[in-house]
C-alpha cells in the first residue's frame, strides 16, 4: 500500500476532553458573550438632574 504525503498520527482524545473541547467551552463563551451584549444594549434609566427637571 503507498501512501501518498505525510502521515500525521494524532493522540486520541478521551471522553472528558471531548466533552470539555466540544460542549462545555462553547457553552460557557456563549453564555458570556450573550450576557456582555444584554449588558451593553439593555436600555439605561435617564439620569435626573436638577439642571434639566424641576421638582
Amino acid at each position: 500500500m503507498r501512501n501518498e504525503g505525510p502521515i500525521v498520527e494524532y493522540t486520541q482524545m478521551s471522553v472528558l476532553e471531548t466533552t470539555v473541547t466540544f460542549f462545555v467551552v462553547p457553552t460557557i463563551m456563549f453564555v458570556v458573550i450573550s450576557v456582555l451584549a444584554y449588558a451593553m444594549s439593555k436600555p439605561r434609566k435617564a439620569k435626573t438632574s436638577a439642571i434639566t427637571s424641576i421638582e
